[in-house]
């Protein structure tokens, strides 16, 4: 089960492993990583405007912190937020942080995501996303190279996926996310795998700039 520690610990790990990545173009902006930010959860949509992968990974952590503590709100407030002190975070705030987790379980319950996937709303942002990486490959020069670089990973990962998935730009967040969940669960990682997850970051942190300038 993922306690405060464990939680933060993906943060942290997106956070040592992005703020490495290579700025191979000028334009090119170093995805943004997730923070352990409490106020950043009542304030998604500000998210979706600033970095939409940032925002997507994000909510991939939601529902993964939402299972693990099998959506009973009471142990999240316990496990999670038991032991914050009130003079970090005020009665009120945790209030509407809870309230903002309380929405996200309703929706996860009303479309059947108990076990897997994903929350319709958040996978409509993935199909943005795709659908900017076919614009740009056709009519970006600079983003062609970012993607070709990362091509034979994503294909793959595809690949490995046996038919679960199709979508590149899936491929690359979960990719990502894989990464954020191998390490809280204190998995070394090869170099291979490293170099793989980088140029997925590479990607995903094109499509966010561009997304956000659009």
């Amino acid at each position: 089960m993922i306690n405060m520690c464990d939680y933060a610990k993906i943060s942290y790990s997106l956070h040592a492993f992005l703020t490495n990545c290579k700025n191979r173009k000028k334009r090119m902006i170093c995805f943004v990583a997730i923070t352990f930010n409490f106020a950043a959860m009542l304030l998604a949509d500000k998210k979706k405007k600033e970095n939409i992968s940032e925002y997507i990974i994000y909510m991939y952590q939601t529902e993964l912190l939402i299972r693990n503590f099998e959506f009973d709100i009471d142990k999240i407030k316990v496990h999670v937020f038991g032991n914050i002190p009130d003079r970090k975070m005020s009665p009120e705030t945790k209030e509407e942080i809870f309230s903002w987790h309380r929405q996200v379980i309703a929706d996860m319950q009303s479309e059947k995501l108990e076990k897997e996937g994903h929350l319709s709303y958040v996978q409509e942002e993935v199909q943005k996303l795709s659908d900017l990486s076919l614009k740009l490959l056709t009519e970006n020069d600079d983003y062609q190279a970012v993607f070709n670089q990362a091509r034979p990973a994503i294909r793959e990962n595809i690949i490995a996926s046996k038919g679960l998935i199709s979508n590149p730009i899936q491929a690359c967040l979960n990719g990502v996310f894989g990464l954020l969940i191998a390490r809280m669960n204190g998995k070394e990682i090869p170099d291979e795998i490293m170099s793989q997850v980088e140029q997925f970051g590479n990607v995903l942190s094109y499509l966010s700039h561009e997304s956000r300038i659009s």
